[in-house]
């Protein structure tokens, strides 16, 4: 199952990708989760300390190159196995899971992030026995919809506040998505403080062709597990929003398998 993650910036797609990732590999799933963002913060979120976070290595540039099939259709191709991504590129998060960086921004006037969409792509698109689960926490806003970059994914949640804004960005992702023909196009809901908020959600996903899998409640110790420096699932194992993620690890279990 191949997940990619995505929402507005700020809605907390991060921590959700992080916690998700961790209780699948808790399940004794072995985790691939994939950093598409330029500014990568899923290390953080899975638990991987804050030493070894400066020392992750990012993939470097040149490692990926456009091909077309026998059919004419362009593709990513990789200029090593997945396995050796892995090997070379992986760094242990808890739980089992694997992390990789697609790339990220090092320096200003480097020019345009084209590699790192183009290797979380070409990741994905060749992953076969590498992983039973890849997790691709995706740079916000739209952009690697129109590169293309989860076009192999399984499932996209789209990520979304109870703010019209945040809706609003939800449904361009949605339509833009759908152009992509992904499987499985999931709308989760985060931070909802109340049950008008979560009516307010349901009747725009209603209005607007998005389907609401899961809803996650505001919780307190997510704000105290960022304060802290800490991954959510290890700093409140049992608080309501883990408890909303493990729900919707079963229902993606269901649905997609």
């Amino acid at each position: 199952m191949k997940i990619a993650i995505t929402g507005k910036g700020g809605v907390g797609k991060t921590t959700i990708a992080g916690t998700l990732a961790r209780l699948l590999g808790r399940q004794q799933q072995r985790v691939l989760a994939l950093d598409g963002d330029s500014n990568p913060n899923l290390a953080h979120t899975l638990g991987i300390p804050r030493a070894n976070i400066a020392a992750l290595p990012a993939v470097p540039m040149g490692l990926t190159e456009w091909r077309e099939d026998a059919a004419g259709h362009a593709y990513v191709h990789l200029r090593q196995p997945v396995a050796q991504f892995i090997a070379n590129f992986g760094i242990s998060a808890p739980d089992g899971v694997q992390l990789i960086l697609t790339g990220e921004v090092e320096k200003a006037s480097a020019g345009c992030r084209c590699e790192a969409h183009a290797v979380a792509r070409g990741i994905t698109g060749h992953l076969v026995s590498e992983a039973d689960v890849a997790v691709l926490d995706m740079e916000a806003g739209l952009e690697h919809l129109g590169r293309g970059t989860a076009e192999h994914v399984d499932v996209l949640l789209i990520v979304t506040e109870p703010y019209f804004r945040s809706l609003e960005a939800a449904s361009r992702i949605r339509e833009l998505a759908a152009q992509l023909e992904l499987p499985h196009i999931l709308a989760v809901a985060n931070r909802v403080r109340t049950k008008q908020d979560e009516a307010a959600i349901r009747q725009y996903c209603g209005n607007h062709g998005l389907e609401l899998a899961a809803v996650i409640p505001f919780d307190e110790a997510a704000v105290h597990a960022e304060m802290n420096g800490q991954a959510l699932i290890d700093y409140a194992p049992d608080s309501p929003a883990v408890q909303a993620v493990a729900t919707l690890v079963s229902i993606l279990q269901s649905q997609v398998g």
